[in-house]
């Protein structure tokens, strides 16, 4: 994360179009590392609290092989099937919808 933000300080005005590209890039990699690590961060929660591996929207347990593929989802496969359907992208980190926060 250092090395990523260092860089975007560095090229805080990029001087052509390969500079803006690789500025632009890094600065979605430090994005995408920072939310990898809130991730994570959640997943201990959950650990510490004994409610890793539940779903956040019907806390159905979430299929093991899924857990050892995305260890921060935060989904079932039913619940993810249905977001889906229902025009929404589900992912990892989506909070549960407000009427199932516990």
């Amino acid at each position: 994360m250092a090395e990523l933000e260092a860089e975007i300080s560095r090229t805080a005005a990029p001087a052509n179009a390969a500079d803006t590209a690789r500025h632009e890039v890094t600065i979605k990699l430090a994005a995408a590392a920072r939310q990898a690590l809130a991730d994570l961060d959640e997943a201990l929660m959950l650990i510490t609290t004994g409610r890793y591996g539940r779903c956040r929207r019907c806390y159905a347990e979430i299929p093991i092989h899924l857990l050892q593929t995305v260890p921060t989802s935060r989904w079932c496969l039913n619940c993810r099937q249905r977001l889906t359907a229902a025009g929404q992208k589900p992912s990892p980190t989506d909070a549960p919808p407000a009427s199932n926060r516990r």
